[in-house]
């Protein structure tokens, strides 16, 4: 046996020394950017890294910063507290890494052969490239746009931000491809073609609205069309629903705390969870948010005949914090804590309520505790150990997305309200709305763009439906409705029995708003060696 191992070696050292070409192979226990693309399954695992950024468990902290929530410490951002940035700012080298992660991709794809899975895996790329690209022109409006992966020395790096209309052209055309070559349905939970016609459906919606409603010049009224028309792809293929056991009084609620999506209608993509393999701590940051929802927000839920508070003869005000929820859309009660909810079940079986109401920092400044997406079970509030799954992309929001497009298109009639928002009010058996509201609601929101009582309605219900969902910041963008944050009540809580009035969370402060926010600023640095750069309007 020695014998054989000296002359292995030795072999192997005369080989070395007789054949240099040897040496400039490349090494068996590491993966190279030269050996790896070979085939559909190395382009699947590259593309692995990316499914953890879609719509991540924290998103309902996005609604922090809106008119809906109220946490205890004042975003600094809606608050015009955000200076100009020296560096980073969401322009950083770090967060441009995942498009140039896309980019790299695709160009070392359009060397191998295009075979179906191939296609199929590229079409997640391309997908993913959307999603980047999507909240890059969200946060900045113009950003340029890029179809490789840069170096230090690329001439890209000191281009001009390219149009954001342009952009978007690119980013439709990428999902295009997306929704060609992906899948119906996908048995590993990954991306679908009804994936990434929701994601299409929503950037036009977004793009239409925000040009609508900005006075940007283009055809806005043709990507609400192809929001139209991406959302009815998914509505007609039969494959999705509303989510409903029959019980308008819990299915909504529930909805948000399961844990497994899998088979769940409403699902178009769910991200699974399983113990000791993914987790996340969503339940946990629930139960100790320092947040809570406004008086502003609480005040927009219909009374159960389907008129707002402010006409309905079925609202029993609020001098009692109970009283509030009297008569009010089931949502209600599915989406803010009250006391006939348990706050807290313990593994024993012991189970704890809360009394309401309470204003604790730590807790709710409001006294208007997030509900919604919330598990009272001590299993699901252990340290990052929660496996309740969640929705990437639900059909509920994707029948909000449809109604408001046809309805700034002037074309939502009542067929299109009942296979949508109506399908929503029949989970919490709420009256349908009617496609001539007949009602002026005296708190409709003080809009700087002027809307019809159709679009105001289908606005509040959006605003419900997906609360705590990380959606509203969105919206008030896309709507200009900036301003809205300015009213009293979205920085009030519940009102106070000890003193009888309604709770301030911010004493001795008001928010004004100015235009500015709607877009990031560029960081100093980046400005200073880009000089094609421009800083975004107000900064």
């Amino acid at each position: 046996m020695n014998k054989l191992l000296y002359t292995i070696i030795f072999s192997s050292l005369l080989f070395f020394a007789c054949d240099r070409d040897f040496m400039e192979r490349y090494p068996l226990d590491a993966i190279s950017d030269a050996t790896f693309w070979k085939s559909s399954a190395e382009i699947k695992m590259y593309a692995n890294q990316f499914y953890e950024d879609l719509y991540a468990a924290e998103n309902f902290r996005k609604d922090y910063k809106t008119d809906d929530m109220a946490p205890t410490t004042r975003d600094s951002y809606v608050w015009g507290e955000t200076t100009v940035p020296s560096s980073g700012g969401g322009w950083g080298k770090s967060d441009w890494s995942k498009i140039r992660s896309c980019n790299l991709a695709l160009t070392r794809i359009d060397a191998m052969e295009k075979t179906n899975e191939v296609l199929m895996y590229e079409g997640e790329i391309r997908f993913f490239k959307s999603f980047y690209y999507f909240d890059k022109i969200k946060a900045f409006g113009d950003v340029p746009w890029l179809n490789k992966d840069l170096q230090t020395n690329s001439e890209e790096l000191f281009a001009a931000r390219t149009p954001r209309g342009e952009v978007v052209q690119h980013i439709l055309e990428d999902l295009d491809f997306a929704i060609l070559h992906l899948p119906d349905e996908s048995p590993d939970d990954r991306l679908s073609k009804y994936a990434a016609y929701a994601l299409k459906s929503e950037i036009c919606l977004y793009e239409g609205t925000f040009m609508k409603y900005h006075g940007l010049t283009g055809d806005y009224e043709s990507l609400l069309r192809t929001s139209v028309t991406a959302s009815e792809a998914i509505i007609n293929s039969g494959l999705f629903d509303v989510y409903s056991t029959g019980a308008p009084n819990e299915d909504f609620f529930n909805l948000f705390v399961q844990h497994e999506l899998k088979e769940n209608i409403e699902g178009i993509m769910i991200q699974r969870f399983l113990l000791d393999i993914r987790t996340h701590n969503l339940t946990r940051q629930m139960g100790e948010p320092f947040n809570g929802y406004t008086k502003d927000f609480v005040e927009s839920f219909l009374c159960k005949d389907g008129l707002p508070i402010g006409v309905s003869p079925l609202y029993q005000g609020d001098n009692s914090f109970d009283d509030e929820f009297i008569d009010r859309d089931p949502r209600m009660q599915q989406s803010v804590y009250n006391s006939d909810r348990p706050y807290f079940i313990f593994n024993d079986g012991t189970t704890h309520y809360k009394p309401l109401p309470v204003f604790a920092n730590t807790l709710s400044p409001t006294s208007y505790f997030v509900l919604k997406g919330f598990s009272p079970y001590e299993r699901d509030r252990e340290a990052k150990r929660c496996e309740i799954d969640l929705f990437t992309f639900r059909y509920g929001k994707l029948l909000l997305d449809y109604a408001e497009a046809k309805a700034e298109l002037g074309e939502c009639t009542q067929d299109v309200l009942d296979i949508s928002i109506n399908k929503l009010r029949d989970r919490v058996n709420m009256p349908h709305m009617n496609a001539n509201i007949n009602f002026v609601d005296p708190n409709w929101p003080d809009w700087e763009a002027p809307v019809t009582p159709l679009i105001n309605e289908i606005r509040r219900e959006r605003r419900i439906e997906t609360c705590a969902e990380g959606r509203r910041w969105d919206d008030l963008v896309r709507w200009k409705a900036g301003k809205l944050l300015e009213a009293p009540k979205t920085i009030l809580g519940a009102r106070n029995p000890n003193t009888g009035e309604l709770q301030v969370v911010y004493p001795g402060k008001s928010r004004s708003w100015t235009d500015k926010l709607y877009l990031l600023p560029l960081p100093l640095e980046d400005l200073a060696m880009n000089p094609k750069l421009t800083q975004n309007p107000g900064w």
